[in-house]
């Protein structure tokens, strides 16, 4: 890790682990709580909740995910300067798996972005982006615990 020092790779990882909760958490709160609330409230009322939550998800959001990429990216310079290497121990060949599910994160994200922007977003489409991206997520904490075990 000669890229930075260490000061600087910690607070670029601090960063990276707190854009990682908030994002990882508004995701399972909408995954694991959110969706349960369908059975007990109206419709109406459900329209309204998830139109506050995704209003006030979509100002901060779109910060947190430059962040979390952004410093990933920083720390995975900062881990393989020779991007080649990566194959060549454990620790590398977990995080690709992990890049390659922060990647599918990253389409689904753009994809709901996208479709809500221009007013195609169907339930059904909203609800399975929420459990890939959930999915994707729980591997991405299973595989970080793995990579530092």
């Amino acid at each position: 890790m000669s890229a930075f020092s260490n000061e600087y790779y910690l607070v670029i990882q601090t960063i990276h682990l707190l854009s990682a909760v908030t994002f990882g958490g508004v995701v399972i709160f909408e995954v694991l709580i959110l969706e349960s609330l369908h059975k007990r409230l109206s419709s109406k009322v459900m329209m309204e909740i998830e139109a506050g939550i995704i209003e006030r998800a979509r100002t901060f959001m779109p910060v947190v995910i430059v962040l979390l990429y952004a410093t990933g990216v920083l720390m995975l310079r900062a881990h393989f300067p020779n991007l080649s290497t990566m194959p060549e121990s454990s620790f590398g060949r977990l995080l690709l798996v992990k890049i390659v599910l922060a990647a599918i994160v990253l389409v689904c994200f753009i994809t709901a972005m996208t479709l809500h922007f221009l007013n195609k977003m169907k339930p059904a489409i909203f609800k399975a982006i929420h459990l890939i991206v959930f999915a994707c997520i729980i591997g991405i904490v299973v595989l970080a615990k793995a990579m530092f075990a």
